[in-house]
């Protein structure tokens, strides 16, 4: 499978040469960990780490992150979503880092390949279900079957469907969108690689901000319908 021009063409590795979306997947969550071990270190070091930083820093700028997220999971999962911050956080930054290295000349963005958007739509699809029967039992199970028990047979196989065809969605919508973008500006940047490309560059930067959003969103609201879909029946 042709990739055109990318740095890790450069390494003697055939597998690089054919599915160059590994080692940039790896080399994003690498940097990630080290950006995260370094702001823990800072923090760990300061005197009082609750006081935020005067100036714009590393730490300042993973806080206002997280916070974004925390609020964005507190408003869709309510007080309880606290718990899945690490899960929805990771999928986050990486899914964002990812569609944003696209950018970079050279850069192949590991969420422009099915098989990295299919694996973190995987993680939410398990984690929404294995929590939704953690949560409410075998009681879970009452809202594949409808409201009625006569409905039963008609919205069991509705149910499943609609259940098998989110994480479809959802990787099917990050990857579309992303290997767009990155196959109109590969385009452009190779037809005119001066001023003509900077529009798309700002498109691209948009669209990786609002991919990011609408998946992190949706697997908020996934995970949190599984876990509260039976709150009313307990009272």
């Amino acid at each position: 499978m042709e990739h055109g021009f990318n740095w890790f063409s450069l390494v003697p590795i055939p597998f690089f040469h054919e599915y160059p979306y590994v080692p940039f997947g790896i080399v994003i969550f690498l940097a990630l960990l080290v950006m995260a071990l370094s702001v823990s270190r800072k923090m760990a070091a300061a005197e009082n780490y609750l006081v935020p930083e005067k100036t714009l820093t590393l730490r300042n700028t993973f806080e206002i992150a997280v916070e974004a997220i925390l609020g964005l999971i507190h408003d869709t999962m309510g007080e309880h979503g606290r718990y899945f911050l690490p899960l929805l956080g990771t999928l986050a930054f990486f899914i964002f880092f990812s569609n944003i290295s696209g950018q970079i000349p050279g850069f192949v963005p590991p969420t422009s390949n099915i098989n990295t958007t299919a694996a973190c739509a995987l993680i939410v699809f398990f984690t929404t279900h294995i929590y939704g029967f953690k949560a409410n039992g075998m009681k879970y199970l009452k809202h594949f079957l409808g409201p009625v028990w006569w409905l039963s047979p008609l919205m069991l196989p509705i149910e499943i469907i609609g259940h098998l065809a989110r994480p479809l969605s959802l990787s099917m919508r990050l990857f579309g969108n992303i290997f767009g973008d990155h196959t109109v500006l590969a385009v452009f940047m190779l037809l005119v690689p001066l001023i003509v490309p900077l529009p798309m560059l700002f498109l691209g930067i948009f669209v990786a901000v609002v991919q990011t959003f609408v998946f992190t969103l949706l697997s908020m609201i996934y995970i949190g319908g599984a876990i509260e879909r039976h709150e009313e029946e307990h009272h």
